[in-house]
């Protein structure tokens, strides 16, 4: 099989897993989280973008390929439970490793929310 399809392969094989008995969705979500730190997911996103040069070599073809398997699955356990009607509240994240991420990312909010152009003090 041509190297170039076996990644498509991967990604269907994301979909038909949700058929299997022991498929779980929760712990893809939570293995998801465990895994990618929200600079790291970022940083993935971005990579994949067309037109963006990563030749500093930040993220390997495949590290991008496994990233985006992974975020394929996260993304169906999502709308699994969303269709099973789970309880969120059943998934186990861990914030302690994103914890000061979001802060950062929670002050760079507030500073651009205080100077955008609906704000009438500046």
């Amino acid at each position: 099989m041509r190297s170039n399809y076996a990644h498509l392969i991967l990604l269907d094989m994301v979909i038909y897993e949700t058929h299997r008995k022991e498929y779980d969705p929760i712990q893809n979500v939570q293995n998801f989280w465990e895994k990618y730190s929200l600079s790291t997911i970022h940083e993935h996103i971005v990579a994949l973008q067309p037109g963006v040069d990563n030749t500093e070599g930040n993220c390997s073809i495949d590290q991008l390929s496994t990233f985006s398997v992974d975020l394929l699955r996260t993304m169906i356990a999502y709308f699994m439970m969303h269709m099973d009607k789970v309880d969120l509240g059943k998934v186990q994240i861990s914030t302690s490793v994103n914890e000061e991420e979001l802060q950062t990312t929670n002050r760079i909010s507030d500073f651009f929310h205080g100077v955008s152009p609906s704000n009438t003090n500046s």
